[in-house]
């Protein structure tokens, strides 16, 4: 495979390589993708460079990095998807620490489409907010609802005249389209319970 095709398999698959260095210096092995150019201003594949500053998103990566650097040939570590923000745009990247060759090797890879999972996450967060509101409107339903059922019980067992049993039967009558209306809704927790998540 030529360098040239190996280089455009890198940019249609959102990777860059980054080779270390024995002095900590970093080698730009593929040309810097058009996400990642600005990170790296005026660098060119070939030329080294030092990711301070650079990178700063990469720092905590990179020392666990150097453990698989140093522990032999087959090691390796990728990390989870993190944000980094790269000239302003939020992006989504996982990087990966490999030895290929006795050569310590950074590969980055912009996650994008269905390997981001930050629109997936957002909309069941807002799905989880939207959950807990509607849990708190519809406690704001039961509770009427099961006092004005008590105290329409409460009334049945009292005397009183054909009039007020009239008007309580009604009430109850009443009650009982209330508490159907709010059946389907979400009940609130049982007190010393914290809702499912």
């Amino acid at each position: 495979m030529t360098d040239a095709v190996l280089a455009e398999l890198f940019r249609t698959l959102n990777l860059v390589a980054i080779e270390r260095q024995p002095n900590h210096t970093y080698y730009l092995l593929t040309p810097a993708p058009s996400w990642l150019s600005g990170a790296f201003a005026s660098a060119r594949a070939g030329e080294r460079h030092t990711l301070a500053g650079a990178f700063p998103f990469l720092d905590d990566f990179l020392h666990q990095a150097d453990g698989a650097w140093n522990a032999g040939p087959h090691a390796s570590i990728v990390s989870g998807p993190f944000a980094a923000s790269v000239d302003g745009d939020d992006l989504l990247l996982r990087a990966s620490a490999l030895t290929v060759d006795g050569r310590a090797l950074l590969v980055l890879e912009r996650l994008v489409g269905a390997a981001d999972t930050r629109p997936m996450l957002q909309k069941a967060r807002q799905h989880m907010l939207d959950n807990e509101q509607l849990t708190r409107q519809a406690a704001r339903i039961h509770r009427p609802a099961k006092a004005i059922a008590d105290a329409v019980d409460e009334l049945r067992q009292t005397t009183l005249s054909a009039e007020q049993r009239g008007i309580v039967e009604r009430l109850s009558a009443a009650s009982g389209e209330l508490t159907s209306a709010a059946e389907p809704l979400p009940r609130p927790p049982a007190k010393g319970r914290t809702p499912a998540r």
